[in-house]
């Protein structure tokens, strides 16, 4: 029979806990009490390897945790950030990632919707480029698409297109016979995800408006 030798603490709430067999346990204080864990106590394997799995679950929650709070991430992107640590576990990986979305501070749906109003509002992105972003975060399709459809109707893209053009072109396009300089600028609108028949009409708007 194994018993735990020591038990010291080590960093923060977590503690060393020494074997008879010279393994260390590194358990958190709410495990230790949830346990009932003391110094003379005798432990099975299966108890043991118990512990050490409750210790690895507990580690990759908090992880989590300690990423959300830097910044959002969709499950996929998460999954594959807890995947990275050392010593990383599947089995640990998928249980924190359940026990995120219960609790409401994992949800793809919510985190597309706020991706779409970062890339097309703030960054002015077209819808194109716009979802490739959002497809390079880990999202679903069809989160990708719920969360554009609201800036998928054509008058609204061609109107924030000429206050785009407005904002960020206006002093290039200063003559409206320089073809060179105005596919220039349509070139980069493309480029920035906009279909090619809306730029075009955004810039009839602007040289119109002009």
């Amino acid at each position: 029979m194994i018993t735990i030798q020591e038990i010291t603490p080590y960093k923060g709430k977590i503690y060393r806990v020494l074997l008879s067999d010279e393994r260390s346990l590194w358990l958190h204080l709410d495990l230790l009490c949830s346990e009932g864990l003391s110094k003379g106590d005798a432990l099975t394997e299966e108890q043991i390897t118990l512990l050490q799995q409750r210790a690895v679950e507990r580690r990759t929650f908090e992880y989590a945790l300690y990423l959300l709070e830097r910044r959002a991430y969709s499950y996929r992107g998460l999954y594959d950030k807890l995947m990275q640590a050392q010593q990383a576990q599947e089995q640990a990986t998928l249980l924190a990632l359940e026990k995120l979305m219960r609790l409401g501070l994992l949800n793809d749906s919510v985190y597309a919707e706020s991706l779409a109003r970062q890339y097309v509002e703030q960054k002015r992105y077209g819808l194109r480029r716009a979802a490739m972003e959002m497809r390079q975060k880990g999202l679903s399709q069809e989160d990708i698409v719920n969360a554009l459809e609201p800036y998928a109707d054509p008058d609204d893209t061609v109107q924030r297109l000429a206050q785009l053009i407005e904002r960020k072109y206006a002093r290039k396009l200063t003559d409206p016979e320089d073809r060179k300089t105005i596919e220039q600028v349509k070139a980069s609108l493309v480029r920035r995800g906009f279909d090619y028949a809306d730029v075009r009409q955004a810039m009839d708007v602007y040289f119109s408006e002009e």
